[in-house]
């Protein structure tokens, strides 16, 4: 399978192996979920009463007084007591097979190839204006989407001219994500990308 570059028309090769596999639903989004669980710090805590500090004395006699009765001022029930239920310390974190995650990599690109949504130029533009980075964009009928920019660098111009360009991430093809190639209307990759990127599944089931 060839593929022209949209600036230079010159042609490039897919590997069929990569860019051209039947869609799996079920493995991307295995993937996707995966990733968005391993983002989740599960940090959030509160302390239960056994956490609270103070309340080992009993706080009134146990009779006369005709309140309920209680053993210590920890009470949830208790202004600065503990709280009931309260979120706790957790990992949410999710494992894939390194096969399926190689997959759904394959998976994603075959059908961005497939949907006219996989783009490949000679050199991504390096400008530190944003106006010509727009200009590039316009040149190319593709202002105004959601675009994924791979390379096998991270242009520093390129970085500062994109980074107010709203829905336009940057990514390293040996580093991108799942959802960084899913999340988005077009991917657009540099011939030193592709040819990365190609080497990072090849040969890999």
């Amino acid at each position: 399978m060839k593929i022209k570059s949209i600036d230079t028309s010159k042609e490039f090769k897919l590997n069929d192996s990569i860019f051209k596999v039947e869609m799996n639903d079920q493995v991307v989004y295995q993937s996707v979920v995966a990733e968005l669980n391993n983002l989740r710090q599960g940090t959030s805590s509160t302390k239960n009463r056994s956490a609270v500090s103070g309340g080992g004395k009993k706080p009134f006699r146990q009779k006369g007084t005709g309140n309920a009765r209680q053993g210590t001022s920890r009470s949830p029930l208790n202004r600065g007591g503990g709280s009931i239920f309260g979120p706790s310390p957790k990992t949410f974190s999710k494992k894939v097979n390194v096969k399926t995650k190689h997959l759904a990599f394959k998976c994603i690109l075959s059908d961005k190839v497939k949907n006219d949504s996989f783009m490949v130029v000679e050199k991504l533009p390096s400008s530190e204006k944003t106006k010509e980075f727009i200009s590039f964009l316009k040149d190319k009928n593709i202002n105004n989407r959601k675009i994924t920019m791979v390379s096998s660098t991270i242009d520093e111009k390129l970085e500062l001219s994109s980074r107010n360009v709203p829905h336009i991430m940057l990514v390293k093809a040996k580093s991108c994500s799942v959802r960084d190639l899913y999340d988005n209307d077009i991917i657009l990759i540099d011939k030193d990308g592709l040819e990365e990127i190609s080497k990072r599944f090849e040969a890999k089931n």
